[in-house]
């Protein structure tokens, strides 16, 4: 009887998870976790960090440094002088690549990717 109510409870619990903690996709959890800070979860850059510089806002086409992959990659990877730190020791590539696929997902030029 209390293996039958463990493993209803289980179960019950396991559903609520993704609820309760939802699972976001890799590029989107990196996103949120280094980027949103200063460009906001929402890309738009309308945070206290990201106010009064005219390239927080990922949303517009105004690129400092180029809106192509690349150019985002290298800007994630190497930062920007007293703007944006540098990842490069922190994330690996395909981390990156995430991220830019989720800012492309932000912008409305993919649809959300499909975690794992």
């Amino acid at each position: 009887m209390f293996a039958a109510v463990a493993v209803v409870a289980f179960v019950a619990f396991w559903a609520a998870c993704d609820t309760l903690f939802p699972h976001h996709p890799e590029g989107e959890s990196l996103y949120r976790e280094h980027c949103a800070d200063c460009h906001g979860v929402d890309g738009a850059g309308n945070t206290v960090k990201g106010m009064g510089s005219p390239f927080a806002d990922l949303l517009d086409n105004n690129w400092k440094y180029g809106g192509d992959d690349g150019s985002m990659g290298n800007i994630i990877r190497e930062g920007v002088f007293g703007s944006m730190p540098a990842y490069k020791e922190k994330l690996t590539d395909q981390q990156i690549r995430a991220i830019i696929g989720h800012i492309r997902v932000l912008r409305g030029e993919k649809t959300r990717e499909v975690s794992p």
